[in-house]
């Protein structure tokens, strides 16, 4: 399968690499333009594992089926971890499945795992090294139970370090508020990382899955050997924040396949539309092909970046999407945003100048993903925030409220964010801003001064008048592993029992829960509640079991944007394994439906 035809080295690569306009080598500007493409410079993914995921099945888990997706991708090349060394404590075997399950796909390099806290795991890492001939091992501190300052990971990267070979670090797999409840692992505390990697000469250790703090990454850009991977930084310019913060080249594309969607991870690299053509080339291939060019090499050196010529027999797919649909098809959904958040806490003291900035920053990509209407939450003035004097601002002064509604009378609507702690308050904004005003509904949030549980009787009366204006609820829910971190946040199984005592009403379920497993559950059985999509990691398989337990009629998209990204939330719904027409339902049709609204 190796043709040296259609093989050249990395060096070449990298020169090649330089020589060819990025409009031409990459097909696209993702972030401006998500039209087909064919491309000739292959994308790197330094985060994939192999195998099955512990807790639940993934669509994508078949190590033949995620090459296909990740090709389709035009990602050629994918640095593989295996799941079973989460758990197991037999590593060399998990080592042994891995190397095997890597030799039949000559686009996979095999990253092995290592446990130091296990019984003469040195022979462990030589059987990596030396048997299997990989070129790196991965690390689950959080799992293995060991910290950063344990003298045996020291001594353990001191040993890569001399084998001149390099460590990948993973600094969480799953968000913590999703966990199973009796495996619960904490992120890695990644503090310890600067001074340790000081005391280990020519050590080179890339973090995956993190979402540090500015304050660590400005430390750590002063140590050398230290990158990171793109597959959890959020926001919709999360990316480009980090390259900005970091000397050049050190980070690399990462996707954390198949446990997230890979589309969401490309797609997030460039949809801020800030990076030029060289900094999207360097993230997708450069940073990764030169970073494997430093490591020791044999003659089972992982396998090089094949480079496309025009009479070259391998081809990608025709017209494979560049992470999205292609945006005539993104027309086609006619996308309705039911989860738009720009300054969702606060909108500045001015009452409107934070809101109307972070809705200038998600326009890139609300342009790109060619959304039609998108609905956030403004604050009234009855005590959602803090800041009284802000309170009083917004109260006395409507037209502040009004100013991104006039500004942009196209593209956004309102839902107002109500405080069922302040019934009376609450009444008066639902008549001024519902019955005579421009709202379309309310959002009952889940933190903050104005969060109550949703079972609490001072909604009863709320949710009449809300029933007798027409109008639409949003509830913030979430199911968190170990309990509620806010006593007046609400469960989807709270919803049910308030949707139970309205069921004339319609209801929609913030970010299904969150653990949306559990959230779709508990609220199967309650027909006149909808989940919504956002707020939570690319995980695979929530929309197909939504749709699979719920229909597709019961599901609306929400962006989150601009705090999510547009990858991360838009490519749940167009990169599942559902029916065009079920994409269609969930993008829009069922949030105009449900607002008895057109956009024709």
């Amino acid at each position: 399968m190796n043709n040296p035809d259609c093989e050249v080295n990395r060096r070449k690569f990298l020169t090649t690499a330089t020589t060819v306009s990025l409009a031409t080598t990459l097909g696209i500007n993702i972030a401006r333009s998500t039209e087909k493409h064919s491309s000739d410079i292959k994308f790197i993914d330094t985060n994939i594992s192999l195998f099955q995921w512990p807790f639940r099945r993934l669509p994508l888990d078949n190590t033949q089926t995620l090459i296909y997706k990740l090709r389709s991708l035009g990602i050629e090349q994918a640095w593989a971890g295996s799941y079973e060394g989460i758990l197991h404590r037999d590593i060399s075997t998990v080592n042994q499945r891995l190397a095997e399950e890597c030799k039949r796909f000559p686009q996979l390099v095999p990253i092995g795992s290592i446990n130091p806290t296990l019984p003469d795991w040195v022979h462990d890492l030589q059987e990596c090294f030396h048997k299997y001939q990989m070129q790196g091992i991965r690390l689950h501190p959080n799992y293995h139970g060991y910290t950063l300052e344990d003298p045996r990971l020291l001594n353990l990267l001191k040993q890569v370090a001399e084998e001149r070979r390099f460590v990948q670090l993973a600094a969480t797999l799953e968000d913590t508020r999703t966990q199973h409840p009796s495996v619960r692992a904490a992120d890695v505390d990644l503090k310890p990382l600067p001074e340790l990697a000081e005391k280990v000469p020519g050590l080179k250790l890339q973090i995956l899955n993190a979402k540090p703090r500015p304050d660590l990454i400005d430390k750590l850009s002063n140590v050398p050997g230290i990158f990171f991977d793109t597959a959890r930084v959020e926001s919709t310019d999360g990316v480009p924040a980090l390259i900005r913060r970091l000397p050049e080249g050190r980070v690399m594309f990462g996707s954390h396949a198949p446990f997230l969607i890979p589309e969401a991870a490309l797609v997030r690299v460039s949809e801020s539309s800030t990076l030029d053509a060289a900094s999207l080339h360097s993230v997708l291939s450069d940073n990764a092909a030169q970073f494997l060019s430093t490591i020791h090499t044999t003659k089972s050196s992982p396998p090089e970046i094949r480079v496309k010529s025009h009479d070259s027999q391998y081809t990608t797919t025709a017209n494979t999407p560049a992470g999205l649909p292609s945006s005539q098809q993104l027309e086609k959904y006619r996308i309705w945003d039911s989860y738009f958040t720009p300054s969702h806490s606060h909108p500045g003291r001015d009452g409107s100048s934070s809101l109307i900035a972070e809705i200038e920053r998600a326009l890139p990509a609300i342009n790109t993903g060619k959304f039609k209407k998108l609905c956030y939450f403004p604050h009234v003035g009855i005590g959602t925030t803090s800041d009284t004097e802000l309170e009083q601002k917004l109260k006395t002064d409507p037209e502040v409220v009004m100013q991104p509604l006039k500004r942009w009378p196209d593209l956004l609507m309102g839902m107002i964010q109500l405080n069922a702690n302040n019934l009376r308050g609450s009444l008066d904004a639902l008549n001024r801003w519902l019955q005579d005003g421009p709202m379309r509904g309310v959002y009952f949030p889940g933190g903050g001064p104005a969060a109550l549980t949703c079972t609490h009787r001072n909604f009863d009366p709320l949710i009449e008048r809300i029933s007798e204006l027409n109008g639409v609820i949003m509830q913030h829910t979430w199911f968190i592993t170990g309990g509620k971190r806010s006593p007046g946040g609400s469960t989807p199984s709270e919803l049910a029992v308030l949707a139970q005592r309205f069921p004339q009403q319609k209801f929609i379920c913030a970010h299904s829960g969150g653990e949306w497993e559990r959230g779709i559950r508990a609220v199967r059985d309650s027909e006149n509640i909808l989940v919504e999509t956002s707020g939570f990691d690319p995980t695979a398989g929530f929309i197909e079991m939504a749709v699979r337990e719920l229909g597709a009629e019961r599901i609306i998209f929400g962006s989150h944007l601009p705090s999510r990204s547009l990858g991360t939330e838009l490519c749940k719904v167009t990169a599942a394994q559902i029916s065009e027409a079920d994409k269609r339902l969930i993008l829009g049709s069922n949030f105009r439906n449900l607002l008895s609204l057109s956009d024709d």
